[in-house]
């Protein structure tokens, strides 16, 4: 941080000041000093200097302690403010009483320089903090789409956490309905759908993006920034016509290089990225994309942003497969991009004790899939990361040693440089543990770790969905599922988190649940926790509505 080296320098300046003879002709005692005990502030007058806005003046006066004569000194005060948002660093003020204005947003610190300009004896204070609301832009935070009298509502957690001395407290700021507050009052208006995450695939990880809000009615489907969440662009504008085709859209993803739409009929819309650091270059096709034989696409599964191979698998329930739709375009090489090249199915390697195929999923009722970073040792004895997919099923199959169970599968995605094909290494195929089989509801919510040091599947079960379970299933036998947290029948709307953390630390991974009741609840998750249960780390104050999708929105592509 600035203001730290800072006071390095000073540090350095005052133990090169310390180097020179002391000649023992100078008499030390009796010399004043001053000691900063605490502040007299507005705080209280403006609700919490955790809860500001810019403009807010703030009044800060230091309550000092002498050893000494005061009168023998002559104080100077400089008070300087640190943004830890956008690491600007600037003197706010002079003078024992600082009187600001806050003119920036995000998390502040603000140290006292308090200098005796006669000895040159100076002391440096630091136990003031703040966070000023800037429209203008927001830090890491949370995005929260919801329905509210029948309409589509967007609202932002804003991560306001911080240390404090030996503790990190947990604060979020929350900004209920904010789309019309960032957009003159218009409202979304419509039935909301989704919120996606998207970025320019050559620029930086912690560049601004953009968010896809996708909703059936009112304004329509619509981009907006992820940081001043300002509406962008329609998505109607980002077709070749400008037209939305006649269909409803319920989800999205979008890669380095291509972006892609799924509509609830089956049909897949794509683009390729034309220019990779701008935004909104190429157009999507305004017809679904077509490969030989047909595809319905029932669900799509994009791959972690952080492993060593990105694109995004699709479900095609009308051939039973799983397929995959590559990143890379021809584009930069031949000018083309087109569906013939970018889908595929998946060819899965044969493994010992493995009975199920990518390419024959019949039979198979997929419940949930979802990817995460795994790890594999290289020949070199080196942890490499990996693109795996984790997969819970009913086995249907006539004949399986496991028919009429629950099931989960993974594996890892990576291409055979040999045979030029992107292949599927099959890693687990197990039923569930057969005392918790009941615990599995088809119409719950499920959630995989997205880093996969310790394999979490998390999802929602009990009579009322309102029970949240863990299990551990790496390895060969996995963990006993165990019941993590119990939300007093209250149904668990979505289940989701960062991809920063891997529950192997005592900080542990993020885990956001949000229920239909309209409340969010935050937990710190590790893997001691799967024997004693978790506890809330943060609650929601405020009622969000009826809950349909949280997404993580951070400046390092920790998204989901």
């Amino acid at each position: 941080m600035k203001i730290h080296k800072y006071i390095w320098c000073a540090m350095v300046m005052f133990f090169l000041f310390g180097c020179f003879d002391d000649k023992g002709n100078y008499d030390y005692a009796g010399i004043p000093e001053v000691k900063v005990l605490g502040y007299i502030t507005n705080e209280e007058e403006l609700g919490s200097f955790w809860d500001l806005t810019v403009g807010d003046v703030v009044i800060v006066e230091p309550i000092l302690e002498y050893t000494g004569d005061s009168t023998a000194l002559a104080l100077k005060f400089e008070w300087i403010a640190e943004n830890g948002t956008t690491d600007e660093v600037k003197t706010i003020g002079f003078g024992k009483q600082l009187v600001w204005e806050t003119d920036m947003g995000g998390f502040i610190r603000v140290s006292l320089f308090i200098t005796d300009t006669l000895t040159g004896y100076q002391i440096i204070h630091e136990e003031l903090a703040m966070w000023p609301t800037n429209s203008e832009s927001t830090s890491e935070a949370w995005m929260v789409l919801s329905e509210v009298d029948g309409k589509a509502c967007f609202s932002i957690l804003e991560d306001a956490s911080n240390w404090e001395g030996t503790n990190y407290v947990y604060r979020f700021r929350e900004m209920v309905d904010y789309y019309p507050t960032q957009n003159g009052g218009q409202e979304l208006g419509g039935h909301p759908v989704k919120i996606m995450n998207h970025w320019l695939g050559g620029g930086s990880s912690s560049a601004p993006g953009m968010l896809l809000l996708l909703q059936n009615g009112g304004i329509g489907p619509i981009y907006m920034g992820n940081q001043d969440y300002r509406r962008a662009l329609d998505l109607k504008d980002d077709f070749i016509n400008g037209v939305l085709p006649n269909v409803i859209f319920k989800d999205a993803v979008a890669n380095q290089k291509s972006h892609i739409l799924l509509s609830e009929d089956g049909g897949l819309y794509m683009k390729a990225v034309e220019n990779l650091d701008v935004w909104f270059t190429g157009k999507y096709l305004d017809v679904p994309a077509t490969i030989e034989g047909g595809m319905k696409i029932d669900r799509l599964i994009r791959m972690p942003y952080s492993g060593n191979t990105t694109g995004t698998f699709a479900l095609d329930v009308l051939h039973h497969r799983l397929l995959f739709i590559q990143d890379h375009n021809d584009l930069e090489y031949e000018g083309v991009w087109g569906d013939a090249n970018a889908i595929s199915e998946i060819f899965t390697e044969s493994v010992p004790g493995i009975t199920l195929a990518l390419n024959n999923l019949k039979d198979i009722d997929v419940l949930y899939c979802g990817s995460y970073v795994g790890q594999v040792i290289s020949e070199w004895g080196i942890p490499d990361r990996t693109s795996d997919v984790f997969m819970l099923y009913k086995d249907n199959r006539a004949g399986s040693e496991t028919v009429g169970q629950y099931c989960i599968y993974t594996f890892q995605f990576a291409y055979d440089f040999e045979l030029w094909i992107n292949k599927a290494i099959p890693k687990i195929e197990r039923a569930f543990p057969a005392a918790f089989q009941y615990a599995i509801r088809e119409d719950g919510q499920f959630f995989v770790s997205p880093a996969g040091q310790y394999e979490f599947l998390f999802f929602s079960s009990g009579a009322s969905h309102s029970e949240l379970w863990g299990y551990i299933f790496r390895g060969t036998g996995g963990t006993d599922p165990i019941k993590l947290f119990d939300f007093g029948g209250r149904k668990i709307a979505r289940i989701s988190s960062t991809d920063a953390g891997n529950g192997g630390s005592s900080m542990g991974m993020d885990l956001t649940v949000a229920l239909e009741t309209g409340e969010i609840y935050m937990f710190n998750v590790n893997n001691s926790h799967f024997g004693t249960g978790i506890t809330p780390k943060w609650t929601s104050t405020k009622n969000y509505g009826k809950i349909v999708d949280i997404r993580y929105d951070g400046p390092a592509k920790h998204a989901i």
